[in-house]
């Protein structure tokens, strides 16, 4: 069966509700790895992304199939699926992204969506149904290729206060059980940022910004040197200090919850800056797996998983005990 003019039937259809919802939709001149769209988001930008979109279409009557080469499947390449049923005309448009193509049947090269009679009543189907949720997936995926694309020079370290204080608690008892002949030092801001830099690599001439958010309902200037108090507002040390210098610090003493305010913090730096995170709460992880989706990637020192870990993701991470036992005077090989 022939299902080419039903396929341009599709394309007509799934071009109009691509540009009801504000994309910019083309069709390009060359047919290639089975491009038949091409959804654009802004073509005054720079860096203009791009989606490929492959429409397809079929009539049901007893079921079908649709095949497509295993080698087209990449994160900017999604298919459009319009089925309709031979006998009632009823129709259905779904749309299918990366992580459902690989999921299809693997024939050879190719990778095989089957397609029953009673497709609609089937999970695999009603998920994948086109929906203001489907035109959210485009564009994360348009905003991914953009901030991939973004040169971020500046560096920001942004520190949960509670936990900070909490693991040096524990790190001091756990070396002081090993070495206890050891005088373990009281770590300044200034040493733990310059450890956590040395430990990513990151050379101090680069621009770094440091955040200190931290409860007023918690002591960590008892175990860590912090500089000059502050409270309910933003401080910026001067550099000339005994904390703050090399780079720009910034404190937040805050009696409100301090995850929420380390959240405000990354929402105004994450698209401009590359950004450590030192915390260990489980409620970061919906939002970095947000950011994850849009293709930005945070990295965080925390606890290992045997030292108590609150989080369980698939984010890069640093087990900051090492940095924090280097800024109370240990060296690498006491480790």
């Amino acid at each position: 069966m022939d299902n080419r003019p039903l396929e341009l039937q599709a394309e007509k259809l799934i071009e109009s509700k691509l540009i009801k919802y504000g994309l910019l939709v083309t069709k390009p001149s060359f047919d290639k790895e089975g491009t038949d769209l091409l959804i654009i988001k802004d073509i005054s930008q720079k860096i203009t992304p791009l989606i490929k979109v492959q429409c397809k279409g079929r009539t049901i009557k007893n079921g079908s199939n649709l095949t497509i080469p295993a080698k087209y499947v990449e994160e900017n390449f999604i298919v459009f699926l319009y089925v309709e049923e031979e006998r009632s005309k009823d129709d259905f448009l779904y749309v299918f992204f990366q992580d459902d193509i690989m999921e299809w049947r693997s024939e050879g090269t190719n990778c095989q969506l089957t397609i029953p009679k009673d497709f609609q009543h089937r999970k695999e189907f009603r998920e994948r149904l086109f929906t203001r949720e489907a035109i959210t997936k485009i564009e994360n995926i348009l905003l991914k290729q953009v901030v991939k694309q973004l040169i971020k020079t500046n560096h920001s370290i942004i520190i949960d206060g509670i936990f900070l204080e909490n693991v040096i608690k524990q790190t001091q008892s756990s070396y002081r059980k090993i070495y206890p002949e050891k005088t373990l030092h009281k770590p300044s801001i200034d040493s733990i940022v310059k450890e956590c830099l040395e430990y990513t690599d990151i050379q101090r001439k680069e621009e770094v910004n440091c955040y200190l958010i931290y409860s007023s309902h918690f002591n960590l200037e008892c175990f860590i040197d912090i500089g000059e108090i502050t409270e309910d507002e933003i401080f910026r040390g001067e550099g000339l200090s005994s904390v703050g210098c090399g780079y720009n610090l910034f404190k937040l003493k805050t009696q409100d919850f301090v995850c929420f305010k380390v959240e405000e913090q990354l929402n105004r730096i994450v698209n401009v800056e590359n950004i450590l995170l030192i915390a260990d709460d489980y409620s970061y992880v919906p939002y970095l797996h947000e950011l994850q989706n849009r293709g930005i990637e945070v990295i965080v020192f925390q606890n290992s998983e045997n030292s108590g870990s609150r989080m369980y993701h698939g984010f890069k991470w640093v087990n900051i005990v090492y940095p924090l036992a280097l800024s109370m005077g240990l060296k690498s090989y006491e480790l």
